[in-house]
């Protein structure tokens, strides 16, 4: 969902981002803060509202990226590596490599963004009273932070997931029934339970005069929440799955090979678009030497296809990433991950026995999951 966003910096080698989405709640938080500043002080300037609306929106954000980063700090003191902060419509997400492993590098994570907030909250309250004398706009626009980040860290505690206070509870229930599987249960269901809520509060606020838009924007948080909730489900108990399951379980056998010097073209008429198969092995004097998807085909001119053989698109042996019969799948879907690819070859020793991609697992484990094994 999130992979798509707009690189804005990187901290301590954690890369920054803004989902398309941010957009739109940054011009909507902003015109409701200019719309209240405007009733509020009738008394400031146009340039005035519209400049505080815009700088206190932009340190909401600045203080999700830190609610995020307190998170992501804590992961990677614990061990836990973490891709990107990406901001979006209703706040932030940290990417982690992985789950936490172990009850307590779940809580600690879990429990260090809302610590965070509760930081800043109380920041922002002492620049409030420390500009109450000097300056009206600073004093609202801190105030306005001080109750947002104390409200952030209030709503993040709630024991549902994805909130962190499902993560904290999840923690709770892992440590003390010893079962990871078992807290997660627990905390999907708060975030359901949560979710159901929020859409239940948001309708009933929208009937209210004036207020569609914030109960609209409730039924989205709460819409969000139960598919965020089901999605970490699913994401968590596929993770697991693949964890048992062995790549030479789950191998296809029959490898589709052809020649070095088969041109791309002879390659997609007689074979790719008559099997599917998107993808094959490139062999030379009954050598692997290679291996060509249909990604090297597309980077060479159409018009060149009858002329080229595949061997000058493939991508060699050498530089082929390969994996072992007793490999996880678990393992193998990670290296597609990290490596952008789709089709690994299976290797026993120096010989190729099979070949795996990520159309195949997904089926694998979609039946998995539905059978509940």
């Amino acid at each position: 969902m999130l992979e798509s966003s707009l690189r804005i910096g990187a901290i301590a080698g954690i890369r920054i981002g803004v989902h398309y989405t941010w957009f739109i709640v940054f011009l909507l938080l902003s015109s409701v803060l200019a719309a209240y500043f405007r009733e509020t002080h009738p008394e400031w300037s146009g340039v005035a509202v519209v400049l505080t609306a815009l700088v206190t929106t932009l340190m909401y954000f600045v203080s999700i990226v830190l609610h995020e980063l307190g998170h992501s700090l804590v992961a990677i003191a614990r061990g836990v590596q973490v891709r990107a902060i990406t901001l979006f419509i209703f706040g932030g997400i940290a990417q982690t490599e992985k789950d936490a492993d172990t009850a307590a590098t779940e809580f600690y994570i879990a429990i260090a963004g809302p610590l965070v907030s509760f930081l800043l909250a109380g920041l922002f309250y002492l620049l409030k009273l420390g500009f109450v004398s000097y300056s009206t706009i600073a004093t609202e626009a801190f105030n306005w932070l001080a109750t947002i980040n104390l409200v952030l860290a209030v709503f993040n505690l709630i024991p549902g997931f994805p909130l962190d206070g499902g993560r904290v509870f999840r923690a709770l229930v892992w440590r003390f029934t010893g079962d990871a599987a078992k807290g997660m249960q627990w905390a999907v269901l708060g975030g359901k339970l949560v979710a159901y809520g929020l859409m239940l509060i948001g309708a009933l606020v929208g009937l209210q005069p004036g207020m569609l838009f914030n109960g609209i924007w409730l039924i989205g948080i709460g819409w969000f929440l139960f598919a965020a909730a089901e999605g970490s489900r699913r994401a968590y108990f596929s993770s697991q799955l693949a964890a048992h399951v062995l790549v030479g379980d789950v191998m296809q056998k029959q490898v589709p090979t052809i020649t070095a010097d088969m041109s791309i073209l002879h390659w997609i008429d007689t074979q790719m678009l008559l099997t599917g198969q998107r993808f094959a092995l490139v062999t030379e004097g009954g050598q692997i030497v290679g291996l060509i998807t249909l990604n090297d085909a597309i980077q060479c001119p159409r018009a060149q296809w009858a002329d080229t053989p595949v061997c000058e698109v493939m991508t060699t042996f050498e530089r082929l990433y390969t994996v072992k019969p007793a490999n996880s799948v678990l393992e193998v879907m990670e290296i597609m991950r990290e490596q952008n690819i789709n089709q690994v070859p299976v290797m026993d020793e120096a010989a190729v026995i099979g070949w795996i991609d990520r159309e195949h697992l997904l089926k694998i484990l979609q039946l998995h999951s539905a059978i509940g094994r």
